[in-house]
This record gives structure tokens, sequence and C-alpha cells, in this order.
């Protein structure tokens, strides 16, 4: 039934419940698994301003270096939980850029049977107004979407 199985991973705790999820699914399956970490370099250029006002020193031109090394960390604690199944092939991507259009065109670039994610990750105010993540992944995503409470 599943041969590939993309999961978005935030570092959430409903994020960490997906991989667990898909974790079971692609042991089960015998499915590759493919743990994604996607960030968006706004928000930290956004606090960046912030802290500049509190006299605490981060680069604005390094922002994107700390983001991805957050969203390193959080594929590593995910890797770890997917790596205690016996998963055939793992594999993990960071990626920047709109986290709901960037988890689909990777399913779609990967070839994706199915896209696991949180139904609540980090989000920010945009998302309460416009729309979860998931919402949108689910609206845009060709393949079976499943939302993990």
């Amino acid at each position: 039934m599943f041969s590939r199985i993309l999961v978005a991973v935030d570092g959430s705790e409903h994020s960490m419940r997906a991989v667990e999820l898909a974790s079971d699914l692609a042991e089960k399956y015998g499915a590759d698994l493919i743990l994604l970490s996607v960030f968006r370099p706004t928000r930290l250029q956004e606090s960046t301003h912030s802290l500049v006002r509190t006299n605490l020193s981060l680069e604005p031109q390094h922002s994107d270096d700390a983001l991805q090394g957050v969203a390193e960390e959080v594929l590593q604690a995910a890797e770890k939980v997917a790596r205690s199944h016996d998963i055939p092939k793992v594999k993990t991507k960071v990626k920047r850029g709109h986290p709901a259009r960037t988890i689909v065109s990777t399913a779609e670039e990967h070839e994706a049977d199915v896209i696991v994610l949180g139904s609540r990750g980090h989000g920010d105010v945009t998302g309460l107004l416009l729309g979860s993540v998931s919402h949108k992944v689910a609206s845009l995503a060709k393949c079976n979407v499943i939302t993990v409470k």
C-alpha cells in the first residue's frame, strides 16, 4: 500500500507523534521514510529585529544558518525515533521555504504515497489567521495525507 512515506517534522509534540505513526507504517509496509524539516527565515529575521533592540547579538545574514541548524537538530531526534523501527531506508532533508508548499513539492519530487504530519506544529499567528500548515498540505497534496493529533 505504501512504498514511500514523507513525514514533516518541526519538533512539536504532534510532529513527533507523526514520526512515530509514520515509522510504524513504514515498518509494516516495508516503505522508505523521508523525514523533512522546513524552515522559514522570515520569522527569525523578524525576531532578530527584536533581539537587536534588547542588545542581544544575532546577525540577520546568519538567520538561515541558525534556522537550518535547528531544523537539523529536529531531524536528528526524528531520525532516532525512526531508526528504532525496522525500516528499509530512512532519509532526512532540510529545506528552506513556505512550509505547506515545500512539503507538497518534496512529496511530489520523491513520489511519496502519503504525507504524515502533526495537526498543530510550532506555527505562528499567521497560521491561526490563514489556516494551519496541515490544512494547506491536505488541500494541495495529490497524495494521501494523514494528520496526527
